[in-house]
């Protein structure tokens, strides 16, 4: 209980500090664009975009804690009702489920240093974060595929069982 209380309340403070802080963003810009405001030495250099994508950032994480939050929850104390694509019945999907809220936080990393236009190797940044998602596909994709073949072995088994039954009565 103790690590999904930890989890859920690091994705609250990762909203609500993210949330905060994105207002703030907006009322800043505002201001600065109507002239009621200087803008700060920093903001000059930055462009705003990648300001949003940082924040963005910050709820694709809280986001990671949410979902691992809920499916340590729903797969350890009490199952809950959610919609199909938040629903975990497995440790499986709940891997899959976080893997792919990586895969976006990931490319978001990238994004923001594409627009930040840092001394970076793009190309080497862009394959560095490529080859971690191309190694996470494959393996949930093999591992799905894993699970299909158990299953039809294991209704192929179910299927010879109820025939010898049946052909023995």
């Amino acid at each position: 209980m103790i690590p999904i209380i930890g989890l859920g309340l690091a994705a609250a403070a990762f909203f609500l500090f993210g949330g905060i802080n994105l207002i703030i963003l907006l009322f800043v810009s505002v201001a600065v664009g109507l002239g009621l405001m200087e803008a700060e030495a920093h903001a000059e250099e930055i462009p705003i975009i990648i300001e949003v994508v940082e924040h963005v950032h910050q709820f694709l994480i809280g986001t990671v804690l949410y979902i691992t939050a809920i499916g340590f929850y729903q797969l350890f104390i009490k199952e809950i009702e959610f919609p199909g694509w938040l629903k975990i019945d497995s440790t499986e999907e709940l891997e899959t489920a976080l893997v792919g809220v990586t895969v976006v936080v990931l490319a978001v990393n990238f994004l923001a240093q594409v627009f930040a236009g840092e001394n970076i190797n793009i190309l080497a940044q862009g394959a560095g974060i490529a080859m971690p998602i191309a190694a996470l596909g494959i393996f949930i994709g093999l591992r799905a595929w894993a699970s299909r073949q158990d299953r039809e072995v294991a209704e192929s088994k179910r299927r010879q069982s109820s025939r010898s039954k049946s052909t023995e009565d």
